[in-house]
């Protein structure tokens, strides 16, 4: 009579042991799903993070191929400044008529703004701007600053990300 009686428990002992498979399986399943969530959002940074690179870096071989306009000689403005709130239109960049080295920069900063706004998400923080590019009157350099919007949802990223790249001739 006795075996009978331990036959049921066991009977019992393995199924509690089913249900804790299932769920330990089940929070590593979701343990793996949320692994991929982080992958792609990291991965969508990373685009961004290489175009904002690209990007600026083409901005300043454009400079380099028009460097009257970049860094005129003597003391006169550089035709690339942008601060980051002028709005060029789709005739700025289809421009063939640049006849000057401010033409040139006026085309290339067109073209370049357009390129910003077709590949990068803008940046999340109030008064955000895409780019700038500003002159360090200690280096005499220009400099090309890219922002874009970093991972959304994290509480310990930075809503906004930027790049900076010195240019000097």
């Amino acid at each position: 009579m006795a075996d009978v009686a331990l036959g049921h428990r066991e009977r019992g002992i393995s199924l509690i042991e089913v249900m804790v498979a299932v769920l330990v399986f089940s929070i590593g399943m979701l343990g793996l799903a949320l692994l991929q969530l982080k992958g792609a959002q990291f991965t969508r940074e990373s685009g961004s993070r290489t175009a904002a690179i690209g990007l600026a870096r083409s901005l300043a071989e454009s400079m380099r191929a028009n460097p009257d306009g970049a860094l005129p000689p003597g003391n006169g403005t550089s035709a690339y400044l942008y601060d980051g709130t002028t709005t060029y239109t789709a005739s700025d960049c289809a421009s063939t008529t640049a006849s000057t080295p401010a033409d040139v920069a006026k085309r290339d900063l067109a073209c370049w703004q357009a390129a910003l706004i077709r590949t990068l998400p803008p940046p999340t923080t109030s008064g955000g701007k895409m780019a700038t590019v500003t002159k360090d009157p200690n280096l005499g350099t220009l400099v090309i600053t890219v922002s874009w919007a970093g991972v959304a949802g994290s509480s310990s990223a930075d809503p906004s990300q930027s790049y900076s790249l010195s240019y000097l001739q």
